[in-house]
């Protein structure tokens, strides 16, 4: 965590080259930072998505189809599952009450 108005300063007048910022102040990601860090020439500010890359998108493809077909394969149950609760068991020799 740093001092927002006292990292500007820096950066705006050179005792700081540069940096990065993943996470500013408080509001919308997509609100503009205060002060105006998107205006300097020495602020990288990419997107709060660090997984939504063409690597990790092209990973959790893989492992999703490797995932998906492991039974079949005779390699046990899935490597990640989340699992299904039971559903209510529904009475159905009792008819359903008509509606008024």
């Amino acid at each position: 965590m740093v001092r927002e108005e006292a990292l500007h300063e820096a950066l705006v007048s050179g005792a700081i080259a540069g940096t990065a910022l993943d996470a500013w102040g408080s509001g919308p990601p997509d609100a503009p930072s205060r002060p105006p860090f998107h205006d300097l020439p020495n602020v990288l500010m990419p997107p709060h998505h660090p997984g939504h890359t063409a690597d990790a998108f092209t990973a959790r493809a893989t492992e999703i189809a490797a995932n998906t077909d492991r039974p079949e394969r005779g390699t046990r149950s899935p490597t990640w599952s989340v699992p299904v609760p039971p559903s209510p068991t529904t009475d159905h020799t009792t008819p359903a009450p008509h509606p008024e």
